[in-house]
């Protein structure tokens, strides 16, 4: 009798047993020759980094993203394309390559799909106390003060 019961309620501790599927992670890349590297971090603050080379990277694990954006700028005057990458997963999902600037951004849609759009980002543009403008800039590109 203890056997048959314990086969009719081990189905259903399983059936309530908590998905453990992985959350998506998701990063930058950059690959550059000298560069000043600006990005949204997992809480959306504006990070920057100067005289990064080579290639750098960096990935968001146990955080929920909904924007991403990241721009490198060069800081050397001989001629090199520079690559900037947002990954999901290891994979990369948007792109975009430049000499003296490349930008790209992607929305995270609330399902955890997502869509790769240049619609909003962040200014980045060098402020005069030596630190990176944080303002929404509707289309991409430079806030107003700084095209």
């Amino acid at each position: 009798m203890k056997k048959f019961l314990l086969f009719i309620l081990l189905p259903f501790l399983f059936a309530c047993s908590k998905d453990n599927s992985a959350e998506d992670v998701y990063g930058y890349e950059v690959e550059c020759e000298q560069c000043h590297i600006t990005y949204l971090d997992a809480n959306e603050r504006v990070v920057s980094l100067k005289g990064q080379s080579k290639r750098w990277k960096i990935d968001f694990p146990n955080a929920v993203v909904y924007e991403l954006d990241v721009t490198a700028q060069t800081l050397v005057s001989n001629v090199s394309n520079m690559h900037v990458y947002i990954t999901k997963n290891g994979s990369r999902i948007s792109s975009h390559s430049g000499i003296a600037e490349a930008t790209t951004s992607y929305t995270v849609s609330s399902r955890g799909g997502g869509g790769g759009t240049t619609a909003s980002g962040y200014c980045g543009a060098p402020t005069t106390k030596g630190g990176t403008c944080s303002r929404k800039v509707a289309g991409g590109g430079r806030c107003w003060q700084h095209t």
